[in-house]
């Protein structure tokens, strides 16, 4: 059962994470964790420019670690080494697992900051480390990182929100969030002009082609995101952050590889109609999955879609359904009982990760219990 927080308002949590970063000593060391997708990329950057503008002097960004948006032994292994004076992890569920957080903060005194919008497990802020969560002040609230992020600038310097809404508006679309941030659409337009106003119409933007990009370069290479992630701080707009050649090529070899999966979904997946589920095994060394989830998905937006990967001795997948489903919480009942199984996400959107040996148990979990967990009630 997830936790229930105190019940804040949205703009108050704004206020406090912008007051947190305040404090920040200029010359100390802030390390930046962040999740390897568009949200996460995107959410990254704002944090760097909100950082600068304060003159936070030394500040080192990472992202998490391939498999999982959580604090990995490899992770850790970083942090230890770093011992960061200020920690600030952006679109990462690390409160699933308090310890190391715990661990950090005792061991080298480090001050933490979550900010996120996934459903939450507990509430951080009773171990002292700070929790910045819309789901805190409305538990229906579907506001990506990008967009908190945003929100938090604003809190900062209203010029800085707007100078760098485009950042925010790619990762928001890439979160399929555009439609419960229109603010955000309109401090965008506000500098940019008005070229749209929907997820849908926005995916089919420059903007909506950048997630794109920085999503081929997650699949094409290890240190992809991160190479993805640089070249947008530096960019000046979206136009310089599209010419980046490296990027182009991943793109265009990824949209290829893609669009054979997405074209060959009916004939390949395993359909279980009584169940309103089909899972899809893609043969491929690139990440790719979450991709070809979303992709299906909006052709099929009444159907669980379920994209899985081999990758060792590991099973990764993602799942999708934009009407019918809480996938956050199927995943986590498909889960329970399964050794070093890893899990959860939103109620479109989520993934897990399992041993190759509790396949067959955990694609019969998910089967079984995907009528089980309806889709919450929109406001």
């Amino acid at each position: 059962m997830e936790y229930v927080a105190i019940v804040k308002t949205l703009d108050s949590l704004y206020t406090e994470a912008a007051n947190w970063l305040k404090q920040i000593r200029k010359n100390a060391l802030t390390v930046v964790v962040y999740h390897r997708d568009s949200d996460g990329v995107c959410s990254a950057v704002m944090a760097s420019k909100i950082l600068k503008h304060l003159g936070c002097g030394s500040v080192k960004i990472i992202p998490c670690d391939p498999g999982t948006p959580a604090i990995t032994p490899p992770l850790m292994r970083s942090l230890s080494e770093l011992q960061p004076d200020y920690l600030i992890f952006v679109d990462m569920a690390v409160d699933q697992d308090a310890n190391p957080l715990v661990m950090i903060r005792q061991k080298y005194g480090t001050k933490i900051i979550v900010i996120d919008h996934h459903p939450a497990s507990m509430d951080l802020n009773m171990l002292d480390i700070t929790h910045i969560n819309t789901r805190f002040a409305d538990a229906t609230a579907y506001l990506p990182a990008s967009y908190i992020m945003h929100k938090i600038a604003g809190k900062i310097s209203a010029e800085l929100a707007k100078d760098y809404s485009w950042v925010s508006l790619i990762g928001t679309i890439g979160d399929h969030g555009i439609d419960n941030c229109q603010d955000l659409v309109k401090d965008f337009s506000s500098i940019y002009g008005r070229i749209a106003s929907t997820q849908k119409d926005f995916s089919q933007t420059k903007y909506g082609k950048a997630s794109e990009y920085i999503m081929s370069a997650k699949a094409s290479d290890e240190d992809g995101i991160e190479t993805a992630r640089i070249v947008m701080d530096r960019a000046i707009n979206v136009d310089a952050f599209l010419s980046a050649q490296t990027l182009k090529e991943w793109h265009t070899e990824m949209q290829a590889i893609i669009g054979r999966f997405v074209q060959n979904f009916e004939k390949d997946s395993e359909l279980n109609p009584n169940a309103n589920i089909a899972i899809y095994t893609i043969k491929t060394d690139r990440r790719i999955e979450s991709v070809v989830a979303s992709i299906i998905s909006d052709k099929f937006q009444r159907m669980t879609i379920v994209v899985c990967r081999e990758s060792e001795d590991r099973i990764g997948c993602s799942l999708r359904n934009q009407r019918t489903a809480e996938l956050g919480g199927l995943v986590k009942a498909s889960i329970a009982g399964l050794k070093d199984a890893r899990g959860g996400g939103h109620p479109q959107a989520a993934a897990a990760s399992i041993r190759k040996s509790d396949w067959v148990a955990f694609k019969n979990a998910l089967i079984n219990n995907n009528t089980r967990y309806p889709a919450p009630l929109k406001k």
